[in-house]
């Protein structure tokens, strides 16, 4: 009993330190990101920076070494974003509608953080399907994301759906990523 009206009283003292001010939550001088689904909702584009890098620390060895180059205006537009709450999470998933998605990730609520993967080819002459793995915090006044991308999943060819990974791998360089959302 004594550890129960402890655990109240603690748990009054964490609401009474708290407030809600607008969309941004303050919990102990915390700010929380305040991230709301329609902020979410919207065209997103999503812009690759040039340049080329290689893979290595492959779960499958056959893929360290390979060459990925990312071409100048590697951009794509999805209008067809689908948004929702995460259910394992605090935060929102979201995804483009084809089949295999093109683009998803997540995005969390209490920090603006998002993990995004993209399907490109590893370059203009080898269509070796890969994800591209990026983390980059959304500033919401802009809608932007600036990602560094550090790592891929390297899919089978040709793809299916569901996709079928054949290599976890690092990149050598940071790709560079940026999203759009308006």
């Amino acid at each position: 009993m004594r550890t129960f009206l402890l655990a109240l009283l603690l748990a009054l003292v964490a609401l009474s330190l708290s407030c809600h001010e607008g969309d941004t939550n303050i919990v102990n001088n915390n700010l929380d990101c305040g991230l709301v689904r329609s902020e979410l909702v919207g065209t997103w584009t999503i812009s690759l920076g040039s340049g080329s890098t290689q893979l290595f620390n492959c779960s499958n060895n056959v893929y360290n070494n390979k060459n990925v180059i990312i071409p100048p205006g590697a951009t794509v537009s999805f209008s067809d974003m689908e948004v929702f709450a995460s259910g394992s999470n605090v935060g929102y998933f979201f995804h483009n509608s084809t089949s295999p998605e093109l683009f998803f990730g997540n995005v969390e609520t209490d920090s603006c953080g998002m993990l995004f993967s993209i399907l490109t080819a590893a370059s203009s002459t080898d269509p070796t399907p890969l994800y591209i793995q990026c983390i980059g915090t959304l500033d919401r006044p802009s809608g932007i994301v600036n990602a560094s991308c550090d790592s891929t999943s390297v899919l089978a060819s040709p793809l299916t759906d569901p996709v079928t990974v054949v290599s976890d791998c690092d990149l050598t360089l940071l790709v560079q990523a940026t999203v759009l959302i308006q």
